[in-house]
């Protein structure tokens, strides 16, 4: 069935081209972990990839030595692996992204820029990418990393077996990795891919062949893996994680000499640890702790490149009607939930957060409450109030409203619950716990909340969310968790994979932005402010302008450090 917009309800078509490494649980647990988890999370956005050479960095006996300790609340404890291609939470690949590193890597500007790879080149035909590797990198055992290492990773990623999130991308688009000496990696694709750098920063995390030949996913590596990174593992215990600086990294030295991640769920326990000296960082909202600043603490805030909104499920009868889905946009009190739950935070009106630059469409109209307008939609799509219910056909218009347990999740769906019923439509509320979410977004639902980063590439985060596909995540789909299918998205998703231009893919990006606006397969809220406070001897600045970066905070924690 195709609305007048050229978009089908369902999900039957098959998908061209999926990247079907593009629904890893790590991604989407990030997304559904970033609301009520706040204290190292984050969504991502970075530029376009595109061909970088070598930047030179200090050689360590040139710089400062690391000094100092900070003690950071960790504000998830589900972390199950450190392993850098399995985890499932935003706050272990902070971590990862410390001690392991890909060929490329992101800066706190959002650019790809290189890695373990000093510099590479790319055919005019975009299938053969060349990398120069760093000489005199050592793995964390002082064992020397080598271009066999990126050919294991490679290789691991793609083979039946893998655990990897890459799998998809490495068999589809990798045809051959071939390494000339032990400084150069020659990867050759079946066709234009333009996403292959921000996968091989994001998903190909280098892994050290000479520890893991005989099992890739060994759990004592993923319990405490050794990298190349600025920060080694040094103790890994049930509460605590404690990371020291890598005195011997190749590039620029940490600030702080150690780390140490430490458990600490509860807000009120958190405050108390910050003002006793037991914490030194805790997420910071300002609606229920604006008294540490008057104490003499400081709030660092970003802008996060995620996006929180209103998850349909397009293979509800009732949903498929889009004025009903216009209905619940125009009485959703959003206002009332960006000043109750995200604070810092921007409203939403497309699912591109404007941390993504050029590839955020800020033409499309502003999306205000208008609960008259959401009633007269109602009425003439033939729903007729009943008290104050709704009701056609002898069916009442009401939905079960998926909420994960988290208090902020159950305090947002109360708001939710309350603006709908505005406009005649009921909702029962169905609280899930966040270990099953992933499972139950992946079958069927009605609505459900959960915040998507859309990656660090916004074509890969569109594609993830809306080409259209017959697979669901438990079996290796996209995450199109909605069921949309549009043959004009589609479209344009193809024409993006082609190109690395970035004119040609932000134009891409903004007429996906404005078709799914008006298709409306899910209703975005928010684009979320993540906020840290701290001493004011300690510095979190991660991006050169007194703020966190939009990848994350806490994905630069080689940039805080304690001032003398």
């Amino acid at each position: 069935m195709r609305n007048p917009s050229n978009t089908a309800i369902s999900g039957s078509n098959e998908s061209k081209n999926v990247l079907a490494s593009s629904l890893s649980r790590r991604s989407f647990m990030a997304g559904v972990a970033a609301l009520g988890a706040a204290g190292i999370v984050g969504g991502s956005a970075v530029a376009a990839p595109r061909p970088v050479s070598g930047v030179s960095s200090r050689s360590p006996q040139d710089q400062a030595a690391p000094s100092g300790q900070i003690i950071l609340a960790r504000t998830m404890s589900e972390l199950t692996t450190l392993h850098p291609q399995l985890e499932r939470f935003t706050s272990a690949l902070a971590i990862s992204y410390h001690v392991n590193e890909g060929l490329v890597k992101f800066a706190p500007t959002f650019e790809l820029v290189p890695g373990l790879a000093s510099e590479w080149t790319v055919s005019d035909d975009q299938l053969t990418f060349t990398f120069k590797l760093r000489e005199g990198v050592m793995w964390h055992d002082g064992q020397p990393f080598t271009s066999k290492d990126v050919k294991f990773t490679i290789d691991t990623a793609g083979s039946d077996p893998s655990q990897s999130p890459a799998q998809g991308t490495v068999k589809t688009y990798i045809s051959s990795v071939e390494t000339p000496d032990d400084n150069t990696v020659v990867i050759t694709l079946t066709q234009p891919y333009s996403p292959l750098l921000t996968v091989l920063a994001e998903q190909l995390t280098i892994l050290p062949e000479h520890l893991l030949a005989s099992n890739p996913y060994d759990d004592a590596f993923g319990a405490k893996p050794t990298g190349t990174g600025p920060y080694k593992v040094t103790d890994r215990q049930t509460s605590f994680i404690t990371l020291e600086a890598n005195t011997d990294y190749w590039g620029d030295l940490p600030f702080t000499q150690k780390i140490i991640l430490r458990d600490s769920p509860e807000a009120a326990a958190q405050q108390a640890g910050l003002i006793a000296g037991e914490l030194d960082v805790i997420p910071y909202n300002p609606t229920t702790m604006s008294g540490l600043e008057a104490q003499g603490f400081v709030a660092t805030k970003g802008l996060a490149g995620s996006v929180h909104g209103i998850n349909i499920d397009l293979m509800t009868p009732m949903l498929q009607d889009v004025n009903v889905r216009k209905a619940l946009q125009l009485s959703l009190d959003r206002e009332r939930i960006l000043s109750v739950l995200y604070a810092g935070g921007v409203q939403a009106n497309t699912v591109v957060s404007p941390a993504y630059g050029v590839y955020h469409n800020d033409a499309l109209a502003p999306i205000t409450r208008d609960v008259d307008a959401a009633n007269k939609l109602l009425d003439d799509a033939g729903w007729v109030k009943n008290g104050d219910s709704r009701e056609k056909d002898g069916q009442q218009l009401k939905f079960k409203y998926q909420a994960w347990a988290a208090q902020n999740w159950q305090d947002l769906a109360a708001i939710a619950q309350a603006s709908w019923k505005e406009a005649g439509i009921d909702i029962e509320i169905v609280t899930v716990e966040l270990a099953n979410l992933a499972d139950t977004m992946s079958g069927r639902y009605e609505l459900a909340t959960v915040g998507w980063p859309l990656t660090s590439d916004a074509i890969v985060g569109l594609t993830q969310l809306f080409r259209t596909t017959d697979k669901t995540l438990a079996d290796g789909g996209t995450r199109n968790v909605f069921h949309y299918s549009s043959t004009t998205v589609d479209d344009l998703l193809d024409q993006a994979y082609l190109t690395t231009d970035v004119t040609a893919r932000s134009d891409v990006s903004k007429k996906i932005q404005e078709q799914v606006y008006n298709d409306l397969p899910l209703i975005p809220f928010a684009h979320p402010a993540y906020q840290l406070i701290a001493p004011a001897k300690i510095s979190l600045d991660e991006t050169g302008s007194g703020a966190l970066s939009s990848v994350g905070p806490g994905f630069f924690m080689n940039r805080w450090k304690v001032n003398a």
